[in-house]
């Protein structure tokens, strides 16, 4: 018996097909939970209110090629401070903003940001949850 001429573009195509499915239905809703669930247990953790992380966080999407097929999470901007930590440092420029636990107005050409918090401690939420959904899949 001989196999069709298109054998392996037929295979290749229900392979991506499938491991296409599997990102979208299964891996894609489990890696955004279980990186939402590591952003609030890091929020939590330093009493932050970093909500806006995890709601303004995109659905899980596929996109496909002839030949591969990738799985993307798209977080808001402002998500990367969080994830990689934020070191003390100065800001400069012409500074104006209220600082709530002083209760007073502040303009200054110069402030050393995270002096008296240290900074912004990373969270790691996303890379914990990659390697978390790279053990699931290998499991």
């Amino acid at each position: 018996m001989e196999l069709e001429a298109d054998f392996e573009d037929l295979a290749e195509e229900a392979l991506l097909a499938n491991v296409a499915a599997t990102l979208r239905d299964e891996y894609g809703p489990l890696l955004k939970d279980a990186i939402k669930e590591n952003f609030k247990a890091y929020a939590a953790a330093n009493d932050y209110d970093i909500s806006f992380v995890w709601d303004a966080a995109s659905d899980p999407v596929v996109e496909r090629t002839r030949r591969s097929v990738h799985l993307r999470l798209e977080w808001p901007g402002l998500t990367a401070l969080f994830e990689l930590g934020v070191e003390p440092h100065t800001i400069t420029g012409n500074l104006h903003f209220y600082w709530a636990e002083k209760d007073m107005w502040i303009q200054t050409d110069s402030v050393n940001w995270g002096s008296e918090t240290g900074g912004i401690p990373e969270s790691r939420a996303i890379r914990n949850g990659l390697e978390d959904l790279r053990q699931e899949i290998q499991q």
